[in-house]
């Protein structure tokens, strides 16, 4: 890369910034301006002991900093100067440095004035333009030697210069100064001796070349000193003279350049950043910054420049004559346009006077824009080039093969293979109606970090694609803002310029990625598969709309906990709530109701698949870790709100509680029974009905309670048959049915929590109507394939008559109540007499042998438990 640099010591404090902006753009930060202004004010800032040397001493570190911070090997430096006297100073100061320099990494050096002009060179010779060419020449041999004959030709105003070697140009300024000093009969000189008379040859060159600068004694002393040898008293003369050229010329200069400098502190080593304030926004398409002219807006009055985001466009303007509306004020007064920035798009440029306009697909081009000129600006949506699905393909498969990265060390996971033809048709016409070159996402690479530090070096390197042959033709940062799912990375276009395609690529956190092998998420397919159901998904009517709705609330707080949007202790909050489905079994969707997945998967309903897939999630999911049961509970508390219904159980565990607080509240409301289950006695019971004659004196009568549980237990041991059981419970008036009935379901509630037994207890007042708890019509049918029960039906006697008195043999009591549906034991209570084993079969079970029936009678207390009942008050 060859680079100029343009000084001008006249002056040197405007011009180094002129240079800094112009010819080193990519210095962008305050700090590399400042490392460069704080060595820059060391050749302004000198000492006032020894000036010369500090003066040498700085512009050499000037120097030195050009090629040292620019790390380059060739250059061209143009000093542009007036008068010869500067021309003589600052060559020595340059000469003296280039003998620090191999001659190798010199291109070009020339020192000349500003009414010269640059003559073409030869490459790789030193060419010296100049009015005075041997004091440059004299400089550089004193200096170490840094040219030699054959590099140097010289050009000059004074043709008797032009294209003569080194020794030529000795000869001729020889030859002018002798011959214009050869007047004999008024020489000083006398001919005494040979060596008079060959020091006074010397001495007249050396006064013709340096006036009257020095007089003829000194010289005379130079020469005796350096015992005649011209070269090295040329050497110490010119030293001299650079010196007293450099304390009478540069000094006065150095001054009044640190006067124009102001106040200002360079010499700090630590200065406080300029806060660079814009206002508005940067979004994809054209964007232009400007300023506002209007008198009444704050970025206005405060002079700050505005983004206008003007979108996907074509627009002409004239620079500092626009009309765009303010983002402040929010009024067309945005007049002078000062850059124009494009952000990920396919765009072009062109000013005024251009005949080609400037192309990119790059994500992010910023241009100045320059005053009094008119502007040209389109910006497109990036798209695909493709000729057809098969092509676009075609040109993917290829794109995904490149292998610049890995030589890179990046480590990149590439899918398996390209989306499947009926997946990528499905897709494209969903998302993009049809239009294939709109499709990124046929072949994705994914770049995976171990922490957010190495995940933004990572996209850095990828935004310097072009090193791989590739460019970022768009940037979309979703991981520190939110994406419409919710899920975290940085979504990359890359355009492969070998094949005119573009593919995609994302950098995340390997915490937060679901890719198979790679992921630390448990059921890692789940959160794609859900949002695959979802994605494309159009509701026909409101029922689906709100469920369309909270699924994509759901999939968000899903995405959350993976990528951890939520802090730690609020996903473990969720997680504390867990509880797996095999304790609580979920309970099967009324939906999925006598449809098997054969059927589900053949109709065109997305609810219904939805639905199946969420359950079937809930059912097979067993989490161990803290994110994987958060997850769970998301999804169970969307099945329960938006598929079962919040008011209906979701699960056996909510049919439980339901019923455990339906009994609670009846208790409350009755506080008879509840009074009296403090007093209870156990009943006696036995196979056959009390009568007055027994007078209790039988011994073969049991403990009615403990019988029916032991009932209850053998039937759980005993193989499950396709009859069910019916105890039927008689009773005087007055025995304790009820009460009996109210002890034994709290018993039967105890024995369900320990285990022993597996059906829950229903008390059921016959005589309220059959209410089952509040529980929704709709779910009732789930809850009786999913639970096994043991129905308390207390007082059939008193519905007894509307049966008997019904010649419909189709509405038999257990047939009117659907009770042969049930996963069920039957425990019916009643008064004595009032049902017979023709009743039994005509009212309360009807004809068909479904059943096992057994009656059991209570009979009235003995003495022992009379006296124990007083004893209890």
């Amino acid at each position: 890369m060859l680079i100029t640099l343009v000084f001008d010591f006249v002056s040197p404090f405007r011009t180094f910034f002129e240079w800094l902006s112009h010819f080193c753009p990519d210095l962008t930060t305050h700090e590399q301006k400042y490392e460069i202004f704080c060595i820059y004010n060391q050749f302004l800032n000198c000492k006032k002991k020894k000036p010369h040397r500090e003066y040498k001493k700085s512009l050499c570190i000037y120097v030195h900093l050009v090629w040292v911070y620019k790390k380059k090997s060739i250059f061209d430096l143009y000093m542009f100067t007036t008068g010869i006297q500067r021309i003589q100073g600052i060559n020595f100061f340059f000469c003296r440095h280039l003998s620090k320099v191999k001659k190798k990494q010199i291109h070009m050096i020339i020192f000349c004035r500003k009414d010269m002009q640059l003559q073409q060179r030869k490459q790789d010779e030193m060419i010296i333009i100049s009015d005075h060419p041997l004091e440059l020449i004299n400089a550089m041999w004193y200096h170490g030697g840094v040219v030699d004959n054959e590099d140097v030709r010289v050009f000059s105003q004074n043709k008797s210069y032009e294209d003569k070697t080194i020794a030529q140009l000795y000869l001729i300024d020889d030859v002018k100064c002798n011959g214009g000093m050869q007047d004999k009969s008024n020489s000083n000189y006398t001919d005494t001796s040979g060596k008079d008379r060959k020091y006074v040859k010397e001495i007249r060159v050396l006064v013709s070349l340096f006036g009257n600068s020095i007089n003829e004694e000194g010289l005379q002393q130079k020469i005796e000193y350096h015992n005649g040898n011209l070269e090295l008293v040329i050497k110490d003369l010119v030293q001299q003279s650079i010196e007293n050229e450099v304390i009478t010329n540069l000094l006065p200069l150095f001054k009044q350049v640190q006067e124009n400098a102001g106040n200002e502190d360079s010499s700090k080593s630590i200065q406080k950043e300029m806060e660079k304030t814009e206002i508005g926004e940067t979004k994809p398409g054209i964007n232009l910054q400007g300023y506002c002219s209007n008198g009444t807006c704050l970025a206005s009055k405060a002079k700050l420049p505005v983004w206008i985001n003007i979108g996907f466009d074509n627009i002409t303007f004239i620079s500092d004559k626009a009309s765009f509306s303010c983002p402040d004020c929010k009024k067309s007064t945005a007049n002078v346009i000062i850059k124009a920035m494009f952000y990920n798009s396919e765009h072009s440029i062109c000013a005024s006077g251009d005949l080609i306009p400037v192309k990119d697909n790059n994500y992010q081009c910023s241009y100045t824009i320059k005053p009094g000129l008119s502007y040209e600006l389109k910006a497109n949506k990036i798209r695909q080039h493709a000729k057809s699905i098969e092509d676009l393909r075609e040109r993917s498969e290829y794109a995904m093969n490149i292998t610049e990265l890995q030589k890179y060390e990046i480590t990149v996971v590439k899918p398996p293979s390209l989306k499947g033809n009926e997946r990528l048709l499905e897709k494209i016409q969903a998302d993009y109606g049809g239009d294939f070159n709109e499709a990124f996402d046929i072949g994705r690479f994914t770049i995976l970090c171990d922490n957010p530090t190495k995940l933004q070096t990572a996209v850095a390197v990828m935004k310097k694609a072009r090193q791989f042959n590739l460019v970022v033709s768009e940037d979309k940062d979703f991981f520190d803002k939110q994406s419409k799912t919710h899920y975290r990375f940085h979504n990359i276009k890359l355009y492969v310029s070998k094949h005119d395609v573009y593919i995609e690529m994302q950098a995340t956190l390997k915490n937060f990625t679901t890719l198979e092998g790679y992921t630390v998420i448990e059921n890692p397919k789940f959160s794609h598969l859900f949002y695959e159901h979802i994605r494309a998904w159009k509701p026909n009517n409101q029922i689906e709309e709100e469920l369309k709705q909270a699924s994509d609330k759901t999939l968000t707080k899903i995405n959350d906990i993976i990528c951890e949007w939520i802090n730690t202790k609020e996903i473990q909050k969720i997680a504390n709530r867990y509880k797996p489905h095999s304790e609580i079994r979920i309970l099967k969707p009324p939906q999925l109701k006598g449809i098997n997945e054969e059927e589900i998967n053949s109709k065109n309903d997305i609810s219904l698949k939805l639905i199946k897939f969420v359950y079937d999630q809930l059912c097979k999911f067993n989490p161990k870790e803290m994110k994987g049961k958060a997850i769970y509970v998301i999804l169970f508390e969307y099945f329960k709100g938006y598929i079962i219904g919040e008011m209906n159980p979701a699960s056996c565990a909510d049919v439980i509680s339901l019923l455990k607080e339906s009994r609670k509240q009846e208790l409350e409301e009755d506080t008879t029974i509840s009074q009296a289950l403090e007093t209870y006695i156990p009943l006696q019971a036995n196979n056959y009905p009390y009568t007055d004659d027994d007078n209790n004196k039988k011994s073969d009568s049991y403990d009615c309670h403990q019988y029916i549980i032991d009932s209850l237990r053998e039937e759980k041991e005993e193989t499950k048959n396709e009859q069910q059981q019916v105890i039927i419970l008689q009773g005087k008036s007055g025995a304790g049915k009820s009460l009996f009935c109210r002890h034994l379901e709290e018993a039967l509630w105890e024995l369900y929590a320990s285990g022993s037994i597996t059906s829950i207890p229903v008390y059921i007042s016959l005589p309220k109507s059959l209410q089952m708890k509040q529980i929704n019509k709709e779910i009732i049918d789930v809850i009786r394939e999913n639970i096994s029960f043991v129905f308390i039906l207390d007082g059939f006697d008193e519905t007894f008559d509307k049966y008997d008195k019904n010649n419909n043999n189709e509405r038999y009591f257990y047939d009117r109540f659907n009770l042969n549906e049930w996963n069920a034991k039957i425990i019916v209570t009643c008064r004595s007499h009032v049902l017979n084993d023709e009743d039994i079969k005509s009212v309360l079970i009807g004809s068909k042998n479904i059943t096992t029936t057994s009656i059991i009678y209570l009979w009235p207390f003995s003495k022992e438990q009379m006296n124990g009942y007083i004893d209890k008050f």
